[in-house]
């Protein structure tokens, strides 16, 4: 006795199309998604920064997104190049994070990964679903 069987998918072509096009452009949307997190952690550094003459608030920056083969990554925070802080200000925000043995840390980078983390993360993944990758 033979048997016979059909299989019918429907919508299966336009999610693979969707998928498709995610992959071509889920570099830039990922680029776009770390650079809306990276303004969320960059708020909470300032936000929690030590106000005295608001030099360190005012080098708190973003650098980047960067692509190294299919990692991507952006740095926050006081970033020692040229184009964003200088070493004095360099050195400054290290020991207000860290502290020394005359000053007393004051961190504004670290409360602001545990505090702003899930946030940033929240908003990345609005990104990625705002953009259809997810």
């Amino acid at each position: 006795m033979a048997v016979k069987s059909r299989l019918v998918t429907k919508g299966f072509e336009e999610y693979l199309e969707a998928i498709a096009k995610a992959g071509q452009n889920i570099d830039a949307v990922a680029d776009e998604a770390l650079q809306a997190g990276a303004l969320v952690l960059q708020k909470g550094m300032k936000s929690r920064a030590p106000k005295d003459t608001h030099n360190l608030e005012a080098h708190i920056n973003i650098d980047g997104p960067y692509q190294d083969g299919n990692f991507h990554y952006v740095d926050v925070g006081v970033i020692h190049k040229i184009e964003f802080t200088d070493a004095e200000t360099a050195r400054y925000g290290n020991v207000q994070e860290y502290g020394s043995a005359n000053t007393p840390a004051q961190p504004y980078i670290r409360p602001s990964l545990d505090h702003d983390m899930g946030k940033a993360r929240a908003r990345m993944k609005e990104v990625f679903v705002e953009k259809g990758a997810l």
